[in-house]
């Protein structure tokens, strides 16, 4: 599916394009240009113009294709000179002449093969070097200018487009852009040159029949068009139908605590199966495309074929037979019939060979559409430009004047409607109101995240569509509620607020934000690795890094969306005094968006949002005096003061720091273990063979389509040694002057309609062969796809918590290593078969018309063999690179991935210049390898196409003394030829574009390693019992636990808990201390290193898996939705639920109206990552998802954090409502302790231990007791 533009206010309704170009830090920054790519119906899809698809070349770039191309195009002549050079040995052995005139003549022929023979080697070599070095180039210009161009876009063109396709496109279509940009090219070249001076020589040497010829070649081209057309829509409908995939794999593996936590592994899947079954669809489709179009194109050359024979029979039959013979120089006699024939035959021969060079173009052309269209359209925000104002001294007034503004994927739905707000320099505003209210957009127009659709937003008197995009930025510091860190260190992620900062001014700025302790406690310090989206810190660790860098920038304006909810109780205290004292100290002007009053009440001024507009503002005291005000009932709903909103938890997995390795008894052990293990296994799969076998394995339900597939090969291979016998029984018929007139024009006719019965062979033989191949690679491919991804999503926490499983790193893998295997089964066989088929056929025929010259044949083999296995060698180390390479390339990947999950901190942070650089950096690092890949193929091919061209030399050399002195005859000699010329011909095309069976074999060790992994916490591992009924008695004893990442820092150390079925139970504690390892543990995310967790009784490593996790329902602080409805997020964690259910449980969790006010109600398409939706609506979402379920033991991680405070007030109500309608037991992390008055059971917990345990009155009752002192800290 293309990008998808939409038009906002004051914005081009087309946007202008871009072109690369690059400034000085060498990052493609993108100007105006006029695009060439277009929507061809002649193709039936959608394409870029070739000399777009080649505009990312530089000056070297240039040079290089102007000598591939140079190359290609003598390269292409050796062939029809040799033609001409035919001619004179045809001449020469005329046996009119005497036997001292045929070895003079053929010997000055043979003489300028050698010359011709140099000339190609030279030449052949420019072409492949040239063409693959500038290939490998420029996709890596083309990949850079893509990542650049993603990063820059404003944040309305990710609401409009699949943000989990981008990321998948640029993978596949850069294998294909590769494929047509660079070897293909100097094919296509070669061809083109092949055939325009067949032709011309045919001109030259016999106009009319060459003319004959060439009027008919207009139905070869046609044919050739029809198949460009059906392969061209079917690369675009698989491109597409991956994309779709990519993005089910990429949303799942990076959220797969939830997909484990819901038991959705089997959703997931089948919902990547039915994308993959769209994608085999379409690639089998063009295999039937390529089959029918190639066996059409050649029956109408040979067609064509048999009508020029059969001319040239009439010719030579006229001029040189009977009485009449003809004397002139334009007289026809056999060797000018040849000459003609062949040169004519060899452009024709070209323009067949040069289909699969255009197909490949067309694919790269197609491949390179969407992309293009990403890179050329211009941002309408663009944060690299360098235009717009940049004041000298910015106060921080802020004014919002008369803005409208809806979302881009809702344009009709009005977040603001004629909003006006100004907040004056050092002023701190807060804005307040319900969920969905338009609080954050404010903040993203402050941002430019969007531009209004009318009115103003400005910034010290000036619009901020006027300002420099980067410095308005700059100028900017913003926090939000769900933290997003980069998987990078600890000090590199607060720098990031400002790349200037020194090692002391971002501890500094840690200190700030109560993050300095911690950090430091840290085994690394501030060189700790955060890991992918920042799993290895918990919630609200995540959050403090996140305020330190946004403190390290020294902003003039700061923005805090919910700044402090992830952190505990005595932590946001400390981190909003800090900020207070900040903001006291440096008078900046400061937006706050609050649910959590308490937070807000010394504010300057409060903004009381309501459906898009300004309901009330004031101070707390003004606003508090409005009786009936909706701010006071605001406050009156958090019924006391302890209700302060003091929200945080470490919520999915804070501590899901890492796992790497972890056991069910003894997780260290467990890695020793497995690591142990790891050589033998590694040795076992790196076998060739057994690899081999085990991808055969896996082809073999396909057996029926590979055997049928491998007869039509067979046939196909039989079809061109057919072809040069015919060619020389034909021919040999040109020389025979002893036949009348009707004899030859009466044989001409026979071996004429031989040529047609050949093409109906050919055709049917092609069409065979392509379509069962394609049937059997492209299940193979679904089949290996769908395994690996299924084996991914059913490892352990721990599997995922490994950087070099990061989920960009795991979505390469399931596109480039799964579509490599196809070397290893039908292209492979398809290889084999017609190679060895042809030889086999080649080498017999060569026998039995002259088994003298098929010795010379065989005496030439070994030079043969040489030149073939340095082709394919070259193809190899072409194609494949070195394993440090190929980890590049996946950490670039992973780096695209991450910038456009991450996108609006990428665009708030400035991050996409250094962005761009890095993922560059990565591409460069396999420049110099494709360098010398490029040359070793480029020096392969020329000594290939030099060798074959010797070798016919030495057997003209030699026939001409077998044939003076009667040892063969003419037409023997003739028939060796015409076989051994035309079958290497069909093993070259056989052995074109081949993959490297080195990349294959190691793309299927990388896969097998995948999916031989046994997990060690199987996701749906059936293994264990079942409890009936399940009581809900919960226990934790004598548990240690220290994440695998860090085993010199426990978690646990003996911890003890039994909560008693039905018990609501709260944890509370600092960020970090272990609440939410609870979570984890109870969810097996993770297993005990010693101790047990119970679940009445039975230890839950005893107890299967799935039914476990039936039992237990998360809701976590930060919300995960999935691409799709809102439905279908609700009904995620039980499919087989009704409608009816669907809506109680959003009628329980408080979502059924904002739900229904939706434009498509429960149908509503909820974006990446629930985008489309506010935070509170969001966590309703969830909420809604985990009732559903009706679970036995419901955990809440901060579950009501989210919400606005009314709909706080509701949902706990219906919480409290769920709980009384069974008996369930109930654990909740929480820091907003107003919130856990009521748990049957308080537990207190302080560095991995329980230090107090009871019911809210005991625990205030000691004195001096760490829960009374968090509490107290919510009341001040």
């Amino acid at each position: 599916m293309a990008p998808t533009d939409y038009i906002a206010a004051n914005s081009p309704k087309d946007p202008p394009v871009q072109t690369a170009n690059k400034d000085d830090d060498d990052v493609p920054v993108f100007e105006n240009a006029t695009g060439n790519s277009d929507v061809d119906p002649k193709v039936g899809g959608k394409l870029v113009s070739l000399s777009e698809l080649l505009s990312f070349a530089d000056g070297k770039d240039r040079m290089l294709m102007i000598a591939g191309t140079i190359g290609a195009a003598v390269a292409g002549m050796a062939q029809p000179l040799q033609i001409v050079l035919i001619g004179d040995v045809l001449n020469g052995l005329n046996p009119s002449d005497s036997s001292t005139s045929i070895v003079e003549k053929v010997d000055d022929a043979v003489l300028n093969y050698v010359y011709v023979a140099v000339a190609a080697m030279i030449a052949g070599f420019l072409q492949v070097a040239c063409w693959s070095t500038t290939a490998s180039r420029q996709v890596k210009q083309i990949r850079s200018a893509y990542m650049t161009s993603i990063v820059t876009k404003e944040i309305g063109w990710f609401d409009v487009n699949e943000p989990m396709q981008l990321s998948t496109r640029i993978i596949e279509a850069a294998v294909t852009i590769h494929e047509g940009m660079g070897r293909k090219i100097g094919d296509g070249v070669h061809s083109f040159s092949m055939a325009m001076s067949g032709v011309t020589i045919g001109l030259i040497k016999g106009w009319d029949m060459a003319l004959i010829l060439i009027a008919l070649m207009p139905f070869v081209a046609y044919t050739a068009f029809l198949s460009m057309k059906a392969v061209t829509k079917a690369t675009q409908t698989g491109i597409e139908a991956y994309g779709q995939a990519g993005a089910i794999a990429q949303e799942s593996l990076s959220n797969v605590r939830t997909v484990h936590t819901f038991n959705a592994c089997n959703y997931f899947i089948d919902k990547y199966k039915k994308a993959l079954d769209s994608a085999a669809r379409a690639g089998i489709n063009k295999g039937f495309a390529v089959g029918w179009g190639t066996g059409l194109m050649f029956f109408t050359m040979l067609c064509t074929y048999a009508v020029g024979m059969f001319y040239g029979a009439h010719k030579v039959a006229n001029d040189q037979l009977d009485d009449d013979k003809c004397t002139g120089s334009g007289c026809y006699d056999g060797g000018r019939v040849v000459v003609v024939f062949a040169a004519v035959l060899t452009g024709s021969m070209a323009i067949g060979q040069a289909a699969p060079s255009a197909e490949a173009v067309v694919a790269a052309r197609a491949a390179a559409y969407d992309v293009f269209q990403t890179i050329r359209r211009v941002s309408l925000i663009d944060p690299l430009r360098d235009d717009g104002k940049i004041l000298e001294n910015v106060s921080g007034e802020i004014e919002i004047k008369d803005v409208s503004f809806a979302y881009p994927s809702r344009p009709d739905a009005h977040v603001c409607s004629n909003y006006s707000l100004t907040v004056r320099a050092g002023e701190t505003v807060a804005l307040v109101g319900p969920s969905g209210s338009g609080k954050s957009t404010i903040v993203s127009l402050l941002e430019r995240f969007y531009d209004p659709l009318s009115g103003t937003v400005s910034v010290d008197g000036v619009d901020v569509r006027e300002l420099n995009v980067k410095w308005l930025r700059q100028q900017i510091g913003l926090v939000g509620q769900e933290p997003v860190l980069f998987p990078t260190t600890i000090m590199e992620n607060i720098r990031h607020g400002c790349p200037q900062a020194s090692d002391d001014q971002v501890m500094e700025a840690a200190r700030m934000a109560n993050a300095l302790n911690f950090v430091q406690e840290l085994p690394q310090g501030f060189n700790t690795e955060v890991g992918e989206r920042g799993t290895q810190l918990s919630g609200g660790q995540k959050q403090r890094i996140a305020i330190a860098r946004a403190i390290v920038k020294k902003p003039p304006i700061l923005l805090l969306d919910e700044a402090t909810s992830a952190l505990d109780t005595e932590s946001e205290y400390i981190v909003q005094k800090s900020l207070d004292h900040l903001l006291a100290r440096s008078k900046r002007t400061t937006i706050v968006i609050a649910h959590r009053l308490s937070t807000i009440r010394n504010a300057d001024r409060i903004v009381v949002h309501n459906n898009g507009i300004i309901a009330e503002i004031g101070s707390h005291d003004e606003l508090m005096k409005i009786s009936n005000g909706q701010y006071r009932k605001l406050v009156d709903s958090q019924i006391s003061p302890d209700k302060d909103d003091t929200e945080v938890s470490e919520l999915t997995d804070p501590k899901d720091l890492v796992a790497s390795e972890m056991t069910t008894k003894n997780s260290m052990a467990a890695k020793t273990e497995d690591d142990n293990a790891k050589p033998e296994a590694e040795t076992a799969t790196s076998q060739p063979t057994a690899v081999m076998d085990r991808v055969r394995k896996m082809a073999s339900p396909e057996w029926k389509f590979l055997v049928a597939g491998g007869i039509g090969a067979i046939l196909n291979a039989g079809v061109f040694p057919a072809w040069g016998v015919m060619m020389a029984k034909i021919t040999v018929l040109f020389f025979d002057y002893t036949k009348t007139e009707h004899e030859m024009i009466h044989d001409a006719r026979y071996w004429s309609l031989g040529f047609v019965a050949l093409g109906v062979i050919y055709g049917l033989s092609t069409l065979l062969q392509q379509y069962c191949f394609a049937v059997a690679s492209e299940r193979l491919i679904g089949r290996v796809r769908l395994e690996t991804f299924s084996a991914m999503l059913h490892q352990d926490i721990g599997w995922f918590d490994m950087p070099e499983n990061a989920s960009g790193a795991l979505l390469s893998r399931l596109s480039s290593d799964a579509a490599t295997l196809k070397a290893m089964t039908s292209e492979t066989l398809n290889r084999l078969v017609v190679n060895l088929t042809t030889l086999v056929i080649v080498f017999a025929v060569c026998f039995y018309f002259s088994w003298q010259m098929t010795l010379i044949l065989l005496a030439a083999a070994p030079l043969l063999t040489i030149s073939s296995f340095l082709v394919n060698k070259s193809v190899a180390d072409g194609d494949s690179t070195s394993k440090k390479n190929n980890d590049a390339d996946a950490t670039a990947g992973a780096l695209l991935t991450n910038a456009i999950d991450s996108i609006r901190t990428v665009a708030s942070l400035g991050l996409e210049r250094d962005l761009a650089c890095k993922y560059k950096e990565y591409l460069e690092m396999s420049k110099k390898t494709d360098t010398r890949a490029g040359v070793v193929a480029g020096a392969a091919f020329g000594f290939s196409l030099g060798v074959m061209l010797l070798v016919a030399a030495l057997l003209f050399y030699v026939s001409a003394r077998w044939i003076s002195k009667g040892t063969i005859t003419f037409e023997d000699m003739f028939a060796v030829l015409m076989v051994f010329s035309l079958s290497s011909f069909s093993i070259g095309s056989a052995a074109q574009g081949a993959t490297d069976p080195k990349k294959a074999q190691q793309s299927a060790e990388n896969i097998f390693k995948i999916i031989d992994r046994a997990p060690l916490i199987g996701a749906l591992s059936m293994d264990g019992h079942t409890i009936s009924p399940v009581k809900g008695s919960l226990e934790f004893h004598e548990v240690r636990f220290a994440y695998p990442s860090r085993p010199d820092a426990p978690i646990y150390q003996g911890y003890n808990l039994k909560i008693a079925p039905g018990q609501t139970v709260a944890l509370v504690g600092g960020s970090g201390c272990g609440k939410s390892t609870a979570i984890a543990l109870l969810e097996r995310f993770y297993d005990p290193h010693a101790g047990m967790v119970t679940l009445d009784g039975v230890d839950l490593r005893q107890l299967q898996l799935p039914w476990l996790r039936d039992r237990i329902s998360l809701v976590s602080q930060e919300p995960v939705l999935f691409a799709g409805t809102v439905a279908e997020n609700i009904a995620i964690g039980k499919p087989t639920a009704s409608r009816e259910e669907i809506i109680q449980a959003a009628k329980d969790s408080s979502a059924l109206d904002f739900i229904r006010n939706l434009p498509d109600g429960f149908e509503t398409n909820v974006g990446d990552r629930g985008g489309q939706l506010s935070g509170g609506q969001k966590q309703r979402i969830a909420l809604a998802r985990a009732i559903l379920r009706d679970p036995d033991i419901l955990l809440l991680d901060e579950a009501t954090s989210a919400l606005d405070n009314e709909s706080e007030r509701v949902v706990q109500a219906s919480l409290n409502r769920l709980l009384q309608l069974k008996q369930r037991t109930t654990i909740v992390v929480a820091h907003r302790l107003s919130t856990i008055r009521n748990a049957d059971l308080i537990a207190v917990t302080d560095n991995g231990t329980i230090i107090e345990l009871g019911t809210h009155d005991e625990l205030m009752q000691l004195p001096n007791g760490r829960y009374k002192q968090l509490l107290s800290r919510q009341t001040r």
